[in-house]
């Protein structure tokens, strides 16, 4: 944890409340944290980057010119993608293990009112990041949504995105 609470990481990202009415099961919870960790696995994935070797073998020469042409292509799918996929519109986020926020507009659902955060993490993973929310506050035109629990496995990958983007974050603001 830093001064501020959690670590977390700003990202700008389609988002999208989904009301909950009544008490989110446990059943419901499994389902969805399942998902979650298919979601965070294949994010991790697209994310993964080998470490260079020293002294190449003409196949690991071979291998870093498939990366680097399937790099190419991810790229152009992951440019494409938005123009034929239905998503909400993109917002800034910040992202912590524990909450999300969000700016709050008119249609900001009311304190303490349940719902589904699906968030779209990254362009190439075609299912969102569904986390079952509690509206916590609106202070200072932000709404914040503490996520609410999950299994283990699913609050391990989540908590392990986060550090990552935050490191990420931190060594390329030391670049700049």
């Amino acid at each position: 944890m830093n001064a501020d609470g959690p670590l977390s990481y700003r990202v700008e990202a389609p988002m999208l409340w989904v009301a909950v009415y009544g008490a989110i099961d446990a059943a419901a919870i499994d389902y969805w944290s399942e998902a979650n960790l298919r979601v965070l696995t294949q994010i991790a994935q697209f994310e993964e980057r080998g470490v260079p070797v020293e002294q190449p073998t003409p196949q690991d020469l071979e291998i870093q010119r498939l990366h680097a042409k399937l790099d190419l292509l991810l790229g152009a799918v992951a440019e494409l993608a938005p123009r034929f996929l239905d998503r909400p519109p993109r917002q800034p986020l910040q992202l912590s293990w524990r909450s999300l926020s969000f700016p709050a507009d008119a249609q900001t659902p009311a304190i303490g009112s349940f719902g589904l955060v699906e968030v779209h993490l990254h362009a190439l993973v075609l299912q969102p990041l569904r986390w079952p929310a509690r509206m916590e506050q609106v202070s200072a035109g932000i709404a914040q949504a503490e996520l609410l629990a999950a299994n283990d496995a699913a609050q391990q990958a989540l908590e392990r995105h986060v550090f990552q983007q935050h490191r990420r974050a931190i060594a390329a603001a030391r670049r700049s």
